[in-house]
Order: structure tokens, then sequence, then C-alpha cells
């Protein structure tokens, strides 16, 4: 097959919604196709690299495990001499380091993010509801408050959950007309919600909010984005992620009558179980990025600054020792020396922690003892709990 490349660049951007404010080029291909790309800035795209190498490959077993192909969207676990992981893969798309704080993105056509389809129906099927905006005030204004206990937590949460009931399963009837093809494709959004979740809380993947995960308008699929927040780094920010994947009010409704006690229960007891056939080779490519010199472990927390996380010990001794090196002229020049030495010297010692907690993890959780209906059904309740869900930061939404 031909690989098509750049031909020409049009002139001019758009930009994308964000932070740091990415733009999106558009490109001719060689083989007369026009073609979006990300360019992002101000981002270390390594790591969301990375991530999409492991789903890859995660992919790649998927697919073969007991001789199984990876299409299909049958409804059953696996009857027929059919693989039990047909029809189960992660959806990726291609991320292209350029330096340390830039990267180009493939554009991912036809989707939208769970956010924005939220915001633009919710006139349409909760008009007598308050909006997303006037919800997240709601819980805002009791989360601020210095003294604001667990309960109060929870019973904020339950009061906006009882004002907006979830509307997701209209997302089916709108986009998928006849009833084989609705059928059809909800299983196929089950099985993307089960395999992207079960492999996100092997990884240890978070900011799992809204906006950073898509939904394909014409297959049903979840994509998931911006993986900054990786090998539980959640669990460090200002506001500790306390569930293991995003399994809310919402996401149980695309699922059915059955919701998260249908199929979606069995894929991921599927794919956690070809995972742990398969943990060694995921350890294996885990271990070479440890020695890695592009790859960077120590590098991660910096990516913590783009949802407001305070400085971490890292980043403050790198900040004292920039301070130190920028001092006026005449200073001793040999102790700013010293001082940078130690500091990379302390920065590759971190580097080299952070590599192996993020591989023990790895490792602990596809080594677990518990079987795996057990530990599927451990998950499913973490991520369901609603005690852990009221004590989110309010902008991930736990109540949609």
């Amino acid at each position: 097959m031909c690989v098509p490349f750049i031909s020409s660049l049009s002139e001019g951007y758009s930009l994308a919604g964000g932070i740091n404010l990415p733009k999106i080029v558009r490109v001719l291909g060689t083989n007369g196709r026009r073609y979006k790309q990300l360019v992002k800035g101000k981002d270390d795209m390594r790591q969301d690299a990375i991530i999409e190498q492991l789903f890859r490959v995660i992919n790649r077993f998927m697919s073969a495990t007991r001789g199984g192909s990876s299409g299909g969207s049958s409804s059953s676990g696996g009857g027929g001499g059919a693989s039990p992981t047909a029809g189960l893969s992660i959806r990726t798309y291609q991320v292209v380091p350029m330096t340390k704080r830039c990267g180009v993105l493939q554009w991912v056509d036809n989707t939208m993010p769970f956010g924005s389809w939220f915001r633009d129906r919710e006139t349409r099927y909760r008009g007598h509801a308050p909006t997303a905006n006037q919800l997240r005030s709601i819980v805002h204004n009791v989360h601020k408050e210095k003294t604001v206990t667990a309960q109060q937590k929870l019973d904020v949460f339950d009061r906006v959950c009882a004002l907006a009931p979830p509307v997701f399963r209209f997302f089916f009837y709108e986009q998928f007309y006849n009833a084989q093809s609705w059928f059809e494709h909800r299983e196929i959004y089950i099985r993307s919600a089960a395999v992207s979740s079960i492999a996100g809380w092997v990884l240890g993947i978070g900011d799992r909010h809204m906006q950073n995960i898509l939904v394909d308008l014409t297959t049903a699929e979840l994509v998931h984005i911006d993986l900054g927040i990786a090998f539980d780094l959640g669990k460090l920010l200002p506001i500790p992620e306390l569930v293991p994947f995003r399994l809310t009010r919402e996401m149980v409704d695309g699922m059915g009558i059955l919701g998260r006690d249908g199929t979606f229960r069995h894929f991921c007891e599927v794919a956690l179980r070809a995972m742990r056939e398969n943990a060694r080779v995921v350890i294996t490519i885990l271990n070479v990025l440890k020695v890695d010199p592009l790859y960077m472990w120590s590098l991660i927390p910096l990516r913590l600054d783009k949802i407001d996380r305070s400085a971490s010990l890292y980043i403050d001794g790198l900040g004292e020792g920039g301070s130190r090196a920028g001092a006026p002229p005449g200073g001793d020049s040999s102790r700013q020396g010293m001082l940078l030495d130690g500091a990379t010297a302390a920065a590759a010692a971190e580097e080299n922690k952070e590599a192996e907690r993020s591989i023990l993890h790895v490792g602990q959780r596809l080594g677990a003892s518990i079987s795996v209906e057990g530990q599927v059904n451990e998950l499913i309740q973490q991520a369901t709990d609603r005690r852990y869900l009221s004590r989110m930061f309010e902008g991930w939404c736990a109540w949609c």
C-alpha cells in the first residue's frame, strides 16, 4: 500500500479549545485527500505517544488471543469458535512529538467530546433542568467552603443528580435509526467503554473529564485524548481522583436497561483476562522506556500544571536551582555549576524512582491474586460509588 506524504499546507489555521490553544492545520496529501492535523505547543506529547503505543500493543494481543479476529460486532462474548476478545479494541490515533514542548496529533474525524454533546442537547432533553454550568455552580458553592464535610459533598451530589436525569441513551436514537443498527452500535459502544476502562485502570490514566473523551458519531466508539495524567498521578492532584475510570450515570445510561451489569461487565472481564495473560508484554515495554533517553519520566509531574496543580517538590527543586544559576554576575560560577550538577543528579534519581514506581503499580495490577471476576466487580463498585464521585473535582462533572 502506498503511504501518502504531505504535498502542501493550506494557508492559515483555526484554533481548538484548550488552555494552550492548539492549532488545527489542513494539509493536502499526495493521494489528493485533505487532512486535518492538530499542532500543540507548551505541552509534552511524548507521554501521549507512549500511551498510544501501549494501546496498540493491547489491541494486537486482543486480536491474537486464542486465534480471534479483531473484527465483528456481535453481542455474544464469543460463541461458535470466535475469540472471546473479538471486537474488543481501543480506538487509537497517531501522536508525533516534535520537541519536549510541542507535537502533532492526528485529527480524529466524525467525533465529538462528551461535554459538547450534552451542552448542545441539554435544552432538548432536559429543558426543565438547570444547565451544565448551573449544576457545576451549585456544586462549586458547596465545595469551595473550607469546612465542607464529606456528607455535605454527598448531599449536593445527590441533589444535582436528581435535578439532571441522564440522557445519553438519546445519542443512539439520534444517530442510528433502525433497530438493528441501534443495537449493534450500542454494543460497539459498550465494548469500547469496557476495554478502554480496564486499560485505563491498568495504566493509571486519569483526568477523564467530559472533554477528554470523544464519541465517534458514526461508530459510537470512544476515543480517549489528552493522556498526560497517567500512572496514577491523578491521585496526587490537590483534589485526588478516587475512581479507577469514568463510569458515571451518563456512561451507564447509554448501555441499555441492564446498564453496567450487562455485557459491559462481561467485556471488562474478558479484557482484563487478556491483559493478565499478556502482562509480560506490557511490563517489557515499560522497562524499555525506563532506559529510553527520549522519554523522561520525571517530566510527568510538569503535566499537572495544566489542571492547576501546585508545583511539586521536584519542580520546586529545579526552580530553586534555576534561580541560583541566574544569580547576578560576579558570583561563584563554580558553585553555580555544582548546584546545576546536583539538580541534574537529583532529576535523574527522581526519574528512576518515578519509572520504577509506575512499572511496579502496573505489574501489581496485572499480577493480582484476586480473580478476574472479583477484580472487575471491585472496580465497577469503586467507579460508581457515590461517596467517591461526590468528592471529585467539580470540573470532572461526576454527576454526568
